[in-house]
């Protein structure tokens, strides 16, 4: 089995998910796997569910080994294969089968904002742009209700087949770095659309429309009703995966844009 650790620009794509009439990240992968191999293959199987335009600066999806190729021949073909908007950055080989979410025991998301006057228009891939200034204290303020274990039911998009809405945030952070803010989340594990929700929520608080205290009332009520706004995948980051809870539980959030394009 081959684990690829990828980075992608999710600009053109429908998500990871392989779905009918959309070009999405799996779809791509395993036609080039395929040319690799000159055989049909099975989807690769990945750690995560993306959805549109959301990009990943850390990916690991699993390749079976239908031919042995050293890892190192393997990673070379595939970048020369595949469109320059994913990269392969590592490739493993392991015995055995073994499906991508195996590898993550929690994942850090970072959501941009853009809170230039006017935006840069190099920015709309990669960030939400507020036309309104936002009070940052008072989301700062808010952010930290996220911390901890919650039912996250208000901030979970409909079509979910989870078992529990019950998940746990780490940390919870939001950082200035002047024409832009960075919201960061590390977890366990995230709903349907959660961060682009909670963001979402945030930057209602921004606005002044939501108090930074009504955040635990809003997470107990378990109504996606109370929180409307869903901000889009264009400004969300799969930043770094965490492979044990030891590195979830001890890891710091960037305090600036490694490994981002800026």
């Amino acid at each position: 089995m081959y684990i690829l650790t990828l980075s992608f620009c999710g600009k053109r794509y429908h998500g990871w998910q392989s779905q009918e009439n959309a070009v999405t990240i799996q779809r791509i992968l395993r036609d080039v796997v395929a040319e690799i191999f000159r055989m049909e293959v099975p989807y690769p199987s990945g750690c995560s569910r993306t959805d549109a335009g959301v990009h990943a600066l850390e990916f690991i999806a699993t390749v079976p080994e239908l031919r042995n190729i050293p890892p190192e021949s393997f990673q070379k073909g595939l970048n020369s294969f595949l469109p320059s908007d994913i990269r392969v950055i590592n490739v493993e080989r392991l015995e055995g089968k073994y499906d991508g979410r195996e590898f993550v025991a929690g994942k850090h998301y970072r959501y941009m904002v853009c809170t230039q006057p006017v935006a840069s228009p190099f920015a709309s891939d990669f960030s939400w742009h507020s036309g309104y200034p936002l009070d940052v204290p008072a989301m700062q303020s808010a952010v930290r209700h996220f911390v901890g274990i919650h039912d996250f039911a208000t901030f979970m998009a409909s079509g979910s087949d989870v078992q529990t809405t019950v998940r746990t945030i780490h940390q919870a952070k939001i950082t200035d770095f002047g024409d832009y803010l960075a919201f960061d989340f590390t977890g366990d594990g995230f709903l349907k659309h959660q961060i682009r929700i909670i963001s979402g929520t945030l930057v209602g608080v921004g606005r002044g429309r939501i108090s930074p205290d009504s955040i635990p009332d809003l997470i107990a009520a378990r109504d996606r009703n109370r929180v409307p706004h869903t901000l889009p995948g264009s400004g969300l980051f799969l930043y770094k995966l965490f492979r044990t809870v030891e590195e979830l539980t001890s890891y710091e959030i960037p305090t600036d844009f490694k490994g981002m394009v800026w």
